[in-house]
């Protein structure tokens, strides 16, 4: 989502950046876009609260994937830096699965491993060790996969067989936003169908090769909304909470952000 969009998002769960982050977010992405000679463009993707700070997460889309691929940035609520998010390895995703504690805003924190970390001797070369930051970009990349969404039509693949912006989208209807169907996970495919489909050659349908939230389950995590005047649409996800979804009726513009603890609603059960 653009820095400049991210007020559409509010109604959603009443959050949003003040003119101090949106400030130093773009003095942040003008400095990564300087350093790393990046081509494409930075959005935004959300706020992770923590109990001392907060984190400010955004994202590069390459130009020249087949399809988008995000990286993934971060930066605290009180150091604009942005910085990469950490490769993790299989050991550092099993723990970050079984850490449920809110988070805290500083990410050197040592957040576990299993024992208490040894007394640290001054000769030794450091030890990486896993601390908040792999947790962070750990659920960032959970969250990523299993809430942002797209509106059906919105995505295409060219001849290239490169997946990008459909130019020919128009919108939703108000009788289409109302169901599952239209709307489509922003991931690469896990259906099998989805997959030969991308592979095979020749025109591949714009609504054909994502996966749709309809086959999630359950099917009662989605929320769907419209504002009083019926012209926007809300999509929202109950388990993982602080993700919100927009889209303007018979309009091209949609967009999408996380604005939460960065926890799920292992409580969901209850409340369907």
């Amino acid at each position: 989502m653009d820095l400049n969009s991210i007020a559409k998002v509010g109604p959603l769960h009443g959050q949003t950046l003040n003119i101090e982050e949106v400030a130093g977010l773009e003095v942040g992405v003008m400095q990564r876009k300087l350093q790393e000679n990046l081509p494409g463009n930075f959005f935004f993707w959300g706020k992770v609260f923590g109990s001392t700070q907060d984190y400010l997460v955004v994202f590069h889309l390459s130009p020249y994937d087949e399809f988008p691929e995000k990286k993934f940035y971060y930066c605290t609520s009180s150091d604009y830096t942005l910085r990469s998010m950490p490769f993790l390895t299989e050991e550092y995703e099993k723990t970050a699965k079984k850490i449920f504690t809110p988070f805290l805003g500083d990410p050197s924190f040592f957040a576990y491993n299993g024992e208490d970390p040894e007394p640290e001797d001054p000769e030794a070369p450091p030890v990486e060790r896993f601390r908040e930051v792999h947790r962070l970009a750990h659920n960032v990349n959970k969250i990523d996969h299993d809430c942002f969404i797209v509106p059906r039509g919105a995505i295409s693949v060219d001849s290239s067989k490169k997946v990008v912006p459909n130019s020919n989208y128009q919108g939703l209807s108000f009788s289409t936003s109302t169901e599952l169907r239209a709307y489509m996970h922003m991931r690469k495919p896990e259906n099998l169908q989805g997959i030969a489909l991308l592979k095979r050659p020749g025109i591949v349908k714009s609504d054909d090769f994502l996966d749709c939230i309809d086959k999630d389950e359950p099917k009662e995590i989605w929320a769907i909304s419209h504002d009083n005047t019926a012209s926007t649409v809300f999509v929202r996800n109950l388990y993982w909470e602080g993700y919100g979804f927009y889209a303007a009726l018979k309009s091209p513009e949609y967009g999408s952000a996380y604005f939460g603890t960065g926890i799920p609603n292992h409580d969901i059960a209850f409340s369907l």
